[in-house]
């Protein structure tokens, strides 16, 4: 008989987080296990010479008063967390050659902004935005997002790409960049974006862009502390190797060292592809294997984190970000040369972390921060997974310092002065996601959010194994707020099946075969 614990949670992103918060509240013993050295997956905040980054967290919507995420934050005891709001009149700047526009909080305000500027496209922005306030109706109503595809205006746009809605609506490019500006938030093109899913992007922001007061740092700090309040068990450095059951049911955990953790209930925020594998892919349905084997991940990221003096003027960037677009047409800047080379990725996201929080807890006196983040595949940077930060070789930090340069040259255009007052930077690549966060192929978004992956065809936060169940990126969505609303439902649902109020359904038709030691 090992250690014992109503639940094990495996990660801790804030989907983890939120899971293990939802079962502690109600009594559980739970027990968090995090494989990296520091809790908070993307919500983990690192430091250099003082200056804190976030990597993962750049805005974040429903924060406004009486917003879903803010009530969970409540709910769950967070309710002193403390959000800025982004410029209401232009949380988003998208920029394109000869032609910019700021999204702004209301959907009647960016459609009548959008109408101004071009004004022959008025006609279908009503008809776009009569779809998308439709939209943005039905998912502020708690519960009815499963209710969707029984509405005939929505049904026929979720196996649609956006690229397809944009064009069954528009014929002025510029109107359908604009629209498009943002897709970088779900990090796919507008030809392989879900139309549904970019609608609930544009719904999300509606009514207000935020940025936690602290950064991302003192989220996962508000988790962490409201989780040890109520007695569970976090652990770092702790990386699990199988999730055991048998006989269709949850037993535990075993990790890499050999240690077996005896729950009932398993949460995995790892994304689906490796709780699956932990689980034993082989054990499973075909069809199960075939959805996980076929799965095509999102795109990763490069990351260029400054620290400037503050004599960089940066107050006509504000609190605003800065999408970058070398074309109208996005698709181009997210073609394959660009992916696989960033000399040849002029498009990218621009920010200023310290202009979104001035309570000084990001940088001392006297700096500011900037980010510059540009999608990227991850085959240039494969020969690299696996190997350890810091020792990765001449070749790698050759390719880091390009990046760098490259992306400080471009950011110039919009922070002129910009390298004349750097302090020191510092570059994330795909192989740092991986290193950091265990993403397969160190993609940030989990499953591609196409229109056959997006809802309802990503993955069940209840599994065919009785008592596991998964939440994070590869469910909902990606994103802050969805993964925190995943692990709450995976919480809920945990609870309800621990109590005998629910039975995991099973999604595939059989149960898995035994795994692990503890099957034999």
């Amino acid at each position: 008989m090992g250690e014992r614990f109503d639940a094990v949670v495996i990660g801790s992103g804030i989907g983890g987080l939120t899971a293990a918060l939802t079962m502690a509240m109600a009594g559980r013993s739970v027990l968090v296990l995090e494989a990296g050295k520091q809790f908070g997956g993307y919500l983990n905040p690192f430091a250099r010479r003082h200056v804190h980054f976030d990597p993962g967290l750049h805005y974040v919507g429903e924060l406004h008063e009486g917003g879903t995420l803010r009530r969970l934050f409540e709910r769950m005891g967070m309710g002193d967390l403390e959000f800025a709001e982004l410029d209401p009149d232009a949380f988003d700047r998208y920029v394109f050659p000869d032609f910019e526009i700021a999204n702004c909080v209301g959907l009647d305000r960016f459609r009548d902004r959008l109408a101004e500027a071009l004004p022959r496209e008025r006609p279908a922005l009503d008809r776009f935005f009569r779809v998308l306030k439709e939209f943005d109706a039905f998912v502020s109503k708690a519960g009815v997002l499963s209710k969707l595809r029984s509405v005939p205006r929505f049904a026929r746009w979720f196996r649609a790409t956006l690229g397809e809605m944009l064009d069954h609506y528009f014929d002025d490019p510029r109107a359908k960049a604009a629209l498009a500006g943002p897709v970088g938030d779900l990090g796919a093109p507008p030809s392989k974006l879900s139309a549904i899913m970019h609608l609930g992007l544009l719904s999300h922001y509606a009514r207000g862009a935020f940025f936690p007061r602290g950064g991302a740092g003192a989220i996962r700090d508000a988790y962490v502390r409201e989780l040890e309040q109520h007695g569970a068990t976090l652990e770092r450095n702790q990386l699990v190797e199988r999730i055991l059951h048998r006989g269709g049911r949850a037993v535990g955990v075993q990790l890499a060292d050999g240690r077996i953790v005896d729950a009932a209930i398993v949460i995995s925020n790892a994304q689906a592809v490796l709780t699956y594998e932990m689980a034993g892919l082989s054990n499973f349905s075909q069809r199960l294997q075939r959805k996980v084997r076929r799965i095509e991940h999102s795109l990763a990221s490069n990351i260029v984190f400054m620290a400037v003096s503050d004599k960089l003027e940066t107050g006509h960037i504000g609190s605003s970000n800065i999408w970058n677009y070398e074309s109208l047409d996005i698709d181009t800047c997210f073609g394959p040369e660009a992916m696989a080379d960033h000399r040849k990725a002029g498009s990218y996201f621009l920010t200023v972390p310290t202009q979104k929080d001035a309570s000084g807890r990001l940088a001392p006196e006297g700096v500011q921060t900037v980010e510059t983040v540009a999608l990227t595949s991850s085959e240039t940077y494969a020969r690299w997974f696996g190997t350890r930060t810091k020792r990765r070789g001449e070749d790698y930090e050759t390719l880091k310092e390009s990046i760098a340069q490259f992306y400080i040259d471009q950011a110039e255009a919009h922070l002129p002065g910009l390298r004349e007052h750097l302090i020191f930077y510092e570059v994330s690549t795909p192989a740092t996601n991986l290193t950091y966060s265990l993403a397969p192929f160190g993609n940030i978004y989990g499953p591609a959010h196409t229109p056959d992956q997006s809802f309802p065809f990503r993955f069940a936060v209840r599994s065919p194994v009785d008592g596991l169940f998964l939440c994070g990126a590869s469910t909902r969505s990606a994103g802050i707020a969805s993964c925190a609303y995943s692990g709450r439902q995976a919480g809920r649902e945990a609870l309800a099946f621990s109590e005998g109020r629910a039975r995991a359904r099973l999604p595939f038709a059989r149960r898995p075969r035994d795994h692990g030691p503890a099957a034999n």
